[in-house]
């Protein structure tokens, strides 16, 4: 691991290494030009002012670090209570932040972790590799990514990344829908820009349903506002939406019922993610899971090697940068036979 010291910081500044720690502990009498000599120092190197970062290398704190990019989305909520379950049982206590879904906050939270006496993190983050994430990569610390690709990630083949392949899940949703006579399908899905497992998606499902269905029955509508996405299909006859993210498809699944519509006659809903609520609203939707069981438990484990200094077992080195977990296609009520939406 390549931590920049306070010695380091010292010879930045042209100043003594007392001199760095009495402007960092805001003590001792020292001039105003020598402080902002030392802080611009800090600021050029990156460094994480860290009493306990040589012990860091050397002892286990048994806990981890937990990145998460909404705690108030039930499928983030859910894996995470999968991942710290399992982390308990191997004597881990987790730190958990929310990034809300922007790099600030992401780099915030990670900067934070930093200071800290952790042994490694898994990480749920944006799709952009932010100078945050590249920071804490070049850290050294163990270090797993779960359920999200990132554009331009430094050394991103020795990072272990767990993501869902929504190939089968789509395929499996498309056939199991033109069975049932729908010919016109919608996609809906927020920015692409954002997040590369939503292009993924989206290209899987233009691919798919274009080949089965005839590419104008397959069409795709990108959003800012869910709600603006499904009037412009529905005025298109389109009768089946699939939703590469939950959120949306719950505002769907509240326009539908305020405009008259019944799910499942009227109009058929499918979804990514598998949240709690899918199941257990009436009529149940229709969802391609992306197993977040398995997804937390090959995170876990696969953690749990890099910490305690393990080789993967068997897997290759390209298997060590990226597993997919095959998404599963779960039919239940909310795709019917052929809708009757006028």
């Amino acid at each position: 691991m390549n931590y920049v010291t306070i010695k380091d910081v010292a010879h930045e500044a042209g100043v003594s290494v007392p001199t760095v720690s009495q402007v960092l502990n805001d003590t001792g009498r020292i001039s105003a030009a020598t402080r902002q000599r030392v802080l611009e120092a800090v600021r050029r190197l990156d460094y994480i002012p860290n009493s306990a970062a040589i012990s860091m290398r050397s002892s286990s704190t048994k806990t981890v670090g937990i990145l998460v990019p909404d705690i108030s989305n039930s499928y983030f909520s859910y894996l995470i209570s999968l991942i710290t379950r399992e982390l308990l049982v191997e004597g881990y206590v987790c730190m958990i932040g929310s990034s809300s879904e922007s790099l600030e906050g992401q780099d915030r939270f990670l900067r934070s972790l930093l200071t800290q006496r952790i042994d490694g993190a898994i990480l749920i983050p944006q799709g952009t590799a932010s100078r945050g994430l590249k920071k804490f990569v070049a850290s050294g610390l163990p270090l797993v990514i779960l359920d999200r690709q990132v554009r331009d990630l430094p050394d991103a083949g020795r990072i272990p990344v767990i993501d869902a392949d929504p190939r089968p899940g789509i395929k499996a949703a498309i056939e199991s829908v033109k069975a049932r006579g729908h010919s016109r399908i919608g996609f809906i899905h927020g920015p692409t820009a954002k997040s590369p497992n939503l292009l993924e998606r989206e290209q899987m499902f233009v691919d798919i349903a274009g080949s089965r269905l005839g590419n104008r029955n397959a069409l795709v509508s990108e959003h800012v506002s869910a709600l603006s996405a499904i009037r412009e299909p529905l005025s298109r006859k389109v009768d089946t939406f699939m939703f590469g993210y939950s959120p949306d498809a719950l505002e769907a699944i509240r326009y539908f019922r305020l405009q008259g519509l019944k799910i499942g006659v009227d109009v058929s809903i499918i979804s990514f993610d598998d949240i709690p609520v899918f199941e257990l609203t009436a009529p149940s939707i229709s969802v391609i899971s992306q197993q977040q069981g398995m997804m937390g438990d090959y995170g876990v484990r696969m953690l749990s090697s890099l910490m305690q200094g393990r080789a993967l077992g068997e897997q290759t080195e390209d298997a060590f940068g990226r597993i997919r977990i095959p998404t599963l296609f779960i039919d239940r009520e909310s795709v019917g036979e052929t809708c009757t939406v006028a």
